[in-house]
């Protein structure tokens, strides 16, 4: 059963901003999770009305009837014609994109998220690179030097490589021509964000993974998909032992 340690959360900072008109945004989003988690509602109990939902919160009923519209969409919430809101099963209903919009928002992914997401994200990141490897054109290759080369010049400068790491990987995805295989490693991109500007704070991190970036772009160029997939996942174990220990576990 859903309970509400099971409500995703987003920031305090997202909760506070007050709603500046109709259209739906994060804040009103963050407060209608935040009113959840307060009442301790269960997967099946039914929510205030939009109508309650905006007196409570001080917020204009278009602004509570499009934040609901998102939070169905992204099945956190399911809207019954004639009866109400009722909260969903959230951890297998839900979305993925539900937590990456909590990221978004400035939410905190717990232990469990992290090391889960990581898991999956290992088999996705292996059929990329099986896939780039096969169906890379030079054009690919062009892409992925010259990440390489800003990678290198933003490491020459003492600065974060996080936004370069995201578009050695975007392209890496590019390179498998699989549009709806680059639209869900995207998603994991965009989930991890915060958390890879925090690891490459750490230089040492930025060049280790620079290394291992200019090894996968050859395994890349010479079509050697096994070399290419057994060294995304060592890349990504040093990821996740780096949390593992930042986390605790």
């Amino acid at each position: 059963m859903t309970t509400t340690s099971d409500i995703p959360q987003a920031s305090d900072d997202a909760r506070a901003r007050p709603d500046a008109g109709d259209a739906a945004d994060s804040s009103v989003i963050a407060r209608i999770l935040a009113h959840l988690q307060a009442h301790r509602l269960h997967a099946g109990d039914r929510l205030p009305s939009e109508r309650d939902l905006a007196e409570q919160l001080g917020v204009g009923r278009n602004a509570v009837r499009e934040a609901l519209a998102t939070l169905a969409t992204l099945r956190i919430v399911e809207l019954r014609p004639n009866s109400g809101i009722y909260l969903r099963q959230i951890e297998r209903e839900s979305s993925f994109e539900a937590l990456v919009m909590l990221t978004d928002m400035g939410g905190t992914p717990t232990r469990t998220e992290v090391a889960e997401t990581m898991e999956v994200r290992a088999h996705l990141e292996i059929q990329a690179l099986g896939l780039a490897c096969k169906r890379r054109t030079e054009q690919d290759l062009s892409r992925l030097e010259a990440v390489l080369r800003k990678t290198e010049e933003v490491l020459a400068q003492g600065g974060n490589i996080a936004a370069c790491d995201t578009d050695f990987h975007i392209a890496v995805a590019d390179a498998t021509h699989n549009s709806v295989l680059v639209r869900v490693l995207n998603a994991f991109y965009r989930f991890t964000s915060r958390r890879r500007t925090v690891l490459f704070e750490d230089a040492a991190q930025g060049k280790a993974s620079l290394r291992d970036h200019r090894r996968l772009l050859e395994h890349i160029r010479n079509r050697d998909s096994a070399k290419a997939q057994l060294l995304i996942l060592r890349h990504m174990d040093r990821a996740r032992n780096y949390w593992s220990a930042v986390l605790g576990g």
